[in-house]
């Protein structure tokens, strides 16, 4: 039986520092994690007892965030014991990790326990030289792979092969990245026990999250992974993981920087950009959620602290339909879906609209009626109507109108508050918040929502 076939639970035992560290996708290599081995036994027996002895799981993987098999991380006493332990709580295999400088046959001897298979997974990524070395600057060849992969077998133990896809920029090309993932795959399924294909993400602290952050690299989607990796989906010994890291864009706190400011510079930032592509390649919408609200951004942040959402969402939150309403801003850092307004940057800007030329404005109008409409192009299927809460005379109302035109979508728009309404209202500070402009949107949605 395969790996992937038997129910697993993973675990992550960090220790010192990946004594290599200079990979350049690589981020969890360059954290130095300080606990003592005693800790991480206790750790790891809580994690049996629970996993284990109690779900009956079958396969242990332990990740490092560098070699289970160096000993400036791990002792060897350290690596029998877990070994051993896995055994004793009734686990068939058990799954290290190690570069493969640290496979050395005095290591296997030492920690080769009999009645558990002990699988050590190499991170070869490609065969290829040129870009493990010139490009992923993995510090190994194929050459070192194989010579691991050999005193593995050796001394019975089984190999998993990490492949990593798309870890460079130069992988863009997907023709070329094709080429070497076949030849990749025909080299490690001739001498690999279980081969696991990894679709790469940006690690903060990486060079590659670098190259994402100012748009010279992206993610590949599901559908473009899944297109790469198509040829090998229904092999028993291949495992296939699109999105390893629950991908979502994140940032260290020395990046976290307030963006102040009007102008192109600060509409499409690319904090701003690496969001709206995640929006519409990675980012799949509440399933119970079948109406959609465009509503404007706030000065205060997050927007709900601000009066016009706590006008609306106090209004309309008590009524049955509002829990099939999805709530979706629209503001300078383009669509943003209500689940993703506590996250940075959202919380952590400002446009001051007294700035705005006639210019800007134009270009806010172009840059936001885009993103709408790719959002609309990729997700509008799963709504049944449309509704905006704007005011008449903004430039994001503007923007949709001008995006559901294009798609030809105009009957599905719905517009909450009436030109003869805001005109009354419209001195009011602010309008949105007005109690006669809460209540035509009460109104609108009560009619329209089954």
């Amino acid at each position: 039986m395969f790996l992937k076939e038997m129910k697993s639970a993973s675990i992550i035992l960090e220790r010192g520092a990946c004594s290599w560290g200079r990979c350049y996708f690589c981020g969890w290599g360059k954290r130095f994690v300080d606990v003592t081995e005693e800790e991480l036994r206790r750790k790891f027996t809580r994690f049996l007892e629970k996993n284990v002895k109690r779900r009956k799981v079958k396969v242990v993987k332990i990740f490092s965030s560098g070699s289970f098999l160096d000993e400036k991380q791990f002792s060897r006493d350290f690596v029998k014991f877990c070994i051993e332990k896995a055994k004793e709580a009734g686990a068939k295999a058990i799954v290290i990790e190690s570069r493969p400088e640290f496979v050395q046959d005095s290591v296997l001897e030492y920690i080769n326990v009999e009645g558990i298979e002990i699988h050590v997974a190499i991170g070869l990524e490609l065969a290829d030289d040129e870009v493990l070395l010139k490009y992923y600057r993995k510090g190994l060849s194929v050459r070192d792979y194989l010579r691991a992969v050999e005193t593995l077998k050796r001394h019975a133990f089984k190999v998993r092969t990490y492949i990593l896809v798309n870890g460079h920029p130069i992988l863009q090309d997907l023709k070329l990245q094709r080429e070497i993932l076949e030849k990749t795959m025909d080299l490690v399924l001739k001498v690999s026990d279980t081969v696991v294909i990894i679709n790469a993400y940006p690690h903060m602290k990486s060079e590659l999250w670098e190259d994402w952050i100012n748009l010279k690299w992206k993610p590949l989607d599901e559908e473009q992974f899944m297109d790469l990796v198509k040829e090998w989906i229904n092999d028993p010994r291949v495992e296939i993981d699109f999105n390893n890291l629950n991908f979502i864009p994140r940032f260290p706190k020395e990046k976290m920087i307030y963006l102040k400011g009007v102008g192109r510079e600060y509409l499409v930032h690319p904090y701003y950009e690496v969001w709206q592509d995640y929006f519409v390649r990675f980012y799949k919408p509440p399933p119970e959620k079948e109406y959609l609200l465009f509503v404007p951004c706030s000065y205060k942040k997050p927007y709900t602290r601000s009066r016009t959402w706590r006008a609306f969402l106090g209004r309309i939150s008590g009524f049955p339909f509002f829990k099939k309403i999805h709530v979706v801003a629209v503001s300078s850092p383009g669509v943003i879906p209500y689940e993703y307004i506590n996250y940075y940057p959202f919380n952590a800007y400002d446009w001051p609209e007294w700035l705005e030329t006639p210019e800007i404005k134009k270009e806010y109008i172009e840059v936001t009626a885009e993103r709408v409409k790719k959002y609309i192009e990729k997700h509008g299927h799963r709504y049944k109507l449309f509704f905006v809460y704007l005011r008449p005379d903004s430039e994001s109302i503007q923007a949709i109108r001008k995006a559901f035109k294009q798609l030809k979508l105009e009957n599905k728009l719905i517009e909450t508050l009436p030109e003869e309404i805001y005109q009354k209202i419209k001195e009011f500070k602010p309008a949105l918040a007005h109690p006669d402009a809460v209540e035509e949107l009460v109104r609108t949605l009560k009619m329209k929502i089954k």
